[in-house]
C-alpha cells in the first residue's frame, strides 16, 4: 500500500512538473532553410524567364553572351556583383531587367553567390 501511495504521488509530481515546463517554453515551429531556399530559388528562375528574354524589338547587334554574378538580398532584390560583355548595349539590358526581379522577402539572407551566363543569339527561322 505504501508503495502504490509513493508511486501515486511520484507520478502525480511528475506530471505537474512536466505541465509548468510545457507552459514555459511553449513548441516553437521549426522551419527548415532548404525548403524556403528552394522556394526562392523556383521564384528567381520564374523571374529570370519572365523579364530577361532576348530583346525582340531591339536593333542589330543585340546577340552576345553576358556574365553576371549576383545575390539576392534582405528584400528579396538582386544584387548584382560583377557583370561583363562584349556587348555594352547587351550589358545595359541584363542590368536593367535584373533590377526589375523581386522574389519575395529573404529575412534570413540565406543565399549563394550565384554565376550566370545569359546566351543571347536570334533564332534562326
Amino acid at each position: 500500500m505504501k508503495t502504490m501511495i509513493s508511486r501515486s504521488i511520484f507520478l502525480l509530481a511528475t506530471i505537474a512538473i512536466l505541465g509548468q515546463a510545457k507552459a514555459i517554453n511553449p513548441p516553437t515551429a521549426v522551419v527548415d532553410n532548404s525548403s524556403k531556399l528552394a522556394v526562392m530559388e523556383r521564384n528567381l528562375e520564374r523571374a529570370l524567364n519572365r523579364n530577361v528574354a532576348f530583346p525582340v524589338l531591339a536593333k542589330e547587334n543585340m546577340h552576345g553572351e553576358v556574365y553576371v554574378s549576383f545575390v539576392i538580398n534582405k528584400e528579396g532584390k538582386v544584387e548584382v556583383l560583377s557583370c561583363h560583355s562584349e556587348n555594352v548595349a547587351l550589358t545595359e539590358y541584363v542590368l536593367r531587367k535584373l533590377a526589375r526581379i523581386d522574389i519575395g522577402e529573404n529575412p534570413e539572407g540565406i543565399w549563394k553567390t550565384t554565376h550566370m551566363r545569359f546566351n543571347f543569339r536570334p533564332e534562326n527561322g
